[in-house]
This record gives structure tokens, C-alpha cells and sequence, in this order.
């Protein structure tokens, strides 16, 4: 999760983000409120497809953690993946992403107000002493922050361009219902070393996209496997990314700058053994060199698109 802070106003100084933006919100819903919240983003999709320079929503539930992210020992290769949901103990996070094709859209869309005035009342801690439990007047933690897409690939190119990348955003590969886990690295690094970080990143992203074991050069590849074949626990083979993003916080958070690494994959092994391929690892290292926070990388279904 991001650290909690607010960066969707900008300082006075900061320019404007230019081209497509997401609106990003990271928040934990109490059990009582789950339906209900469900139900408004059901809402929010309806009325915010009617609403000029909007691209796409998704909602995300947060499921597990990548191991491999942080470089643990390989035989615990996936032993989070699943450790936020198979824990009834852990409240329930959900991360959403609003894509609109510019600031202004976003803004004219007053989605910001109407997550306020229908969401936020919501996001209240119950007390568990009570029978009912009962509302408290205790807000729960909201991230909030304004992102602009630094780069975007799935397996057909990679996208650098605002025109490329609105396209991306508006027709991007996140369906609800099937076995992809979405993955959201979150990192910070310091503001002044956004122009090269971002030039170094965009290197990443190419590697993390196109990149897939067995491949042309590995004595097991086989043809009818283009995009490699399915990871597991027990092998390094791997599929490649299905989509990939690079956001940037629109805004600085005092001296440093908050970061997503959005990634849809097939399985989680896919995505863990990408990071034991020693080309990612190889690529990965020069952008691990900027990082001063993090990386935390959860793991996500999509359960809402629109």
C-alpha cells in the first residue's frame, strides 16, 4: 500500500501533468460496508461513461504479495500470493484506477467530489465489541493521487506517445473473472532524478513485456508457445506480461516522488519467475539504484471494469 498522504492537490509551483491521467485511490473497506461500496462503484461506472475524455475504471482487490520483488530465497517463490484473502483476519484493501484522456476530463468529471459525497462515508472502522458492530467515527486511511503513464506495452508494442497511450488506457486487457493477478509495485524515489529515472525505467518496461522463458534461444522452446509457457512453482518458465505500465505521481510528495509499476499477468509464477530471469534482474538493477521507498509489490484481481 501507499504511504498515507494525499498529493492529488499540487503545490502552487508544479506544473499541470499534460496527456492521459489516472485518478488512483488505495482504501480498506469495513465488512459491513462491502456490498454497499460494490454496489457504488457499479454506479460510478454508469455515470462516469457518459463523461467526455473518460477512458476506463477498474477496481482491484488486493490478494497477496510478490516474494520474488524483494529478492526472498527462491523456495518461497509465491508463498504470499494468496495472503491477504486466505486471512479473514486482514481487512479487505482495493485499489482504483479512473483513466481519463487529460486533467481537465478528470476534473470536468467531478468524480473526485462524488468519491467524497458516496464512497468516503463508508470507510469507517466498526467496532467489534458490539453485536451488530457498530459504526465508529474513526476514518480509515485513503490514498489519493493524480498519475500520469509514463509508458505503457502489452504484446503487441510498447506505447510512449499520449495519443498511444490513451488508446492503451481506454482498451487495455483487464477482465474481470478470468485467472490474471494484476501487480502494482510501489516505489519512491527522489524528485530532482525523475527525468532519468524515467528514462531508465522505460528500459525495464521493455525487458518485463517482452520478455519470456522458454524463448527462441532456450533448447526447450517450442513454437506453438510464442509468448512462452505457463510458470510454476516448480520450473522458471513464464508467459510473457499481458499488459505493463509505468505511473508517475503527477505531484511530488515533499522531496520525493511516488511511482506504480502496473503489470497484468496470467499467473502468478509467471509474474515471479520473471523476476529470476537473469535479463530482468540484469535491466531491474540500474532502476533499483533510484529507489529510497520501497518496493512493495501486492498482488490484485480486478473485480470491477468499466
Amino acid at each position: 500500500m501507499m504511504a498515507e498522504s494525499n498529493t492529488s492537490t499540487p503545490p502552487r509551483t508544479h506544473p499541470e501533468p499534460e496527456g492521459p491521467v489516472t485518478l488512483y485511490y488505495e482504501f480498506r473497506v469495513p465488512n459491513p460496508e462491502h456490498a454497499k461500496v460494490l454496489d457504488t462503484i457499479d454506479a460510478l461506472i454508469a455515470l462516469m461513461q457518459g463523461k467526455t475524455g473518460y477512458l476506463s475504471l477498474s477496481l482491484k482487490q488486493m490478494t497477496g504479495e510478490s516474494t520474488m520483488v524483494k529478492n526472498y530465497p527462491e523456495h518461497l517463490k509465491g508463498v504470499l500470493a494468496q495472503g491477504y484473502i486466505d486471512n479473514p483476519k486482514v481487512p479487505e484493501f482495493y485499489s482504483l484506477l479512473l483513466r481519463f484522456a487529460d486533467l481537465e476530463a478528470l476534473e470536468s468529471s467531478d468524480v473526485q467530489s462524488w468519491f467524497e459525497e458516496n464512497i468516503a462515508p463508508s470507510l469507517f472502522a466498526y467496532s467489534g465489541t458490539t453485536k451488530p458492530p457498530t459504526k465508529t467515527g474513526i476514518a480509515l486511511d485513503v490514498f489519493k493521487g493524480v498519475f500520469i503513464t509514463v509508458a505503457a506495452g502489452d504484446r503487441s508494442a510498447i506505447y510512449t506517445t499520449p495519443d498511444e497511450i490513451r488508446q492503451f488506457l481506454a482498451h487495455q486487457s483487464d477482465e474481470v473473472g478470468n485467472a490474471s493477478v494484476t501487480v502494482e509495485n510501489h516505489v519512491m524515489i527522489n524528485d530532482r532524478q525523475v527525468a532519468p529515472f524515467n528514462e531508465t525505467v522505460k528500459a525495464l518496461l521493455t525487458i518485463a513485456q517482452d520478455t519470456c522463458r522458454p524463448d527462441v534461444n532456450d533448447t526447450d522452446y517450442d513454437a506453438a508457445y510464442p509468448h512462452g509457457r505457463e510458470g510454476s512453482k516448480d520450473n522458471h518458465h513464464y508467459r510473457k506480461a499481458v499488459t505493463t505500465e509505468i505511473l508517475q505521481n503527477a505531484y511530488p510528495d515533499g522531496d520525493l516522488r511516488a511511482y506504480l509499476m502496473h503489470g497484468v499477468w496470467e499467473s502468478v509464477y509467471d509474474h515471479e519467475n520473471s523476476h529470476i530471469d537473469p535479463r530482468f534482474q540484469q535491466a531491474s538493477g540500474p532502476v533499483g539504484a533510484y529507489v529510497v521507498s520501497g518496493p512493495v509489490e501486492p498482488f490484485y484481481r480486478t473485480i470491477k471494469q468499466g
